[in-house]
């Protein structure tokens, strides 16, 4: 075997210090015995000390400038995808009115802290299209609140860019007049842009006085299980915060909003169709009593108006009265009767105000006789009723029953005139 053709192939790599140390001894061992071999080695030595030094150094400034430049390049894509995801939050939060955090202003606040943090105004106003369409989308409202809610959002964004743009610009001003004037105007945008917040979503002290006070009124007022609270919900109409509740009522669910106004007083949804219904099937009921009393059968129509407050629930409606247990059914009766008691009933002879049967007055009299004995056989109770129908010359002729009204009383309770003069004729 040639020895100095293995050392001369070994050399390369000895002299870049990458060869073994079993193959570095060999070589050291044949070059300090082999004088061609130790010249050969000795040049490429040489060769590759110079071919070294040679070489030029690695910019090290332009590689930190590049990396820093890297770094920063990170950065804004961070910022741009954290600004993005705050303005997709506050869209959805806003449109979709996600209760208590709805009613702060985020739809300002937000785009103008994203614009202190971030460089560019454009992605910030711009995000609002779409994110202003989904979160319209996913409101309970209908499909007219989705424009109206990514226009407002885009007027919002607006405003909180500009207000922080303001806000920035004055920070860099050396003159204390002119850096004070862009801050308080940059802080005037930001203040109405949150009084016009308030005005259509509410305001968080709103929301919590709204939330206690219906949630405490219901569990005062009615039974457990009566009314389920579902949210608070603020009207902008007459910018007041209502609580919206769930009942079932005939078998259907239903809601309905509870609100407290100015004065203390109540506006309870849920009581208004409590005797609203108790009034409608009253009014049928004594339809019915009646229908049989009056012969011949003309059209009837019967309304029932309380002329106090009514003290019912659900148990008097007709609904459930008829399947109540022994024990509440006896109570239920007694309030119906009670309740019953407190209606003023308006008989019409004809299908509506419009639309009167014309009667003679001996005619008319005689069934408001009639009807009076069916109410005084049956023992109806209420507090007023008042008969109408249209006499042969078109004046509207009633007469005026109480629970101490005889028969021989109706014709001096008898009146007659004109609809279009509101003249009394006796």
């Amino acid at each position: 075997m040639n020895t100095c053709s293995i050392v001369k192939d070994l050399m390369p790599l000895h002299v870049e210090g990458l060869a073994s140390e079993e193959s570095a001894a060999l070589l050291e061992r044949h070059i300090a015995e082999c004088e061609e071999c130790r010249r050969y080695y000795e040049t490429m030595k040489q060769d590759y000390e110079s071919h070294e030094q040679s070489r030029p150094e690695p910019d090290k400034k332009r590689q930190i400038e590049e990396l820093i430049a890297q770094l920063g390049k990170y950065q804004r894509r961070i910022k741009l995808v954290s600004v993005l995801v705050a303005m997709l939050m506050t869209c959805i939060i806003s449109g979709a009115e996600v209760h208590f955090l709805s009613t702060i202003p985020f739809l300002i606040l937000t785009p103008f802290v994203c614009r202190l943090y971030y460089s560019r105004s454009l992605p910030i106003v711009a995000s609002t299209i779409p994110f202003g369409l989904l979160g319209g989308l996913l409101s309970e409202n209908n499909s007219s609140y989705i424009p109206f809610f990514t226009v407002i959002a885009l007027v919002n964004a607006a405003a909180g860019v500009g207000a922080a743009l303001l806000v920035k610009h004055g920070l860099k001003q050396a003159k204390l007049v002119a850096k004070a004037g862009l801050m308080a105007l940059g802080a005037a945008i930001l203040y109405f842009g949150c009084a016009g917040h308030f005005s259509f979503w509410g305001n968080p002290v709103g929301y919590t006085k709204a939330l206690l006070q219906t949630n405490d009124y219901v569990n005062r007022t009615y039974e457990q299980g009566t009314l389920d609270f579902k949210k608070v919900f603020f009207n902008f109409k007459d910018r007041r915060h209502y609580g919206k509740f769930e009942f079932v009522m005939n078998g259907v669910r239903q809601t309905a909003s509870i609100g407290f106004y100015r004065d203390g007083s109540v506006n309870d949804e849920y009581k208004f169709k409590l005797d609203n219904q108790f009034s409608e099937e009253r009014s049928d009921d004594l339809k019915t009593a009646i229908a049989a009393a009056v012969d011949p059968m003309p059209s009837l129509n019967v309304q029932a108006s309380p002329q106090a407050k009514l003290e019912i629930t659900q148990d008097e409606l007709d609904a459930n009265f008829y399947y109540l247990a022994p024990d509440k059914l006896v109570k239920a009766e007694k309030l119906r009767a009670s309740e019953s008691g407190k209606l003023r009933y308006v008989i019409l002879f004809g299908a509506s105000d419009a639309r009167y049967e014309k009667l003679t007055k001996e005619s008319f009299l005689a069934k408001s006789a009639a009807i009076l004995r069916t109410l005084q056989e049956r023992k109806l109770t209420y507090h007023s009723v008042e008969i109408k129908a249209m006499d042969l010359s078109g004046n509207i002729q009633t007469v005026e029953l109480t629970k101490l009204t005889t028969e021989q009383d109706l014709p001096r309770s008898y009146r007659a005139f004109d609809p279009e003069r509101r003249k009394d004729q006796p």
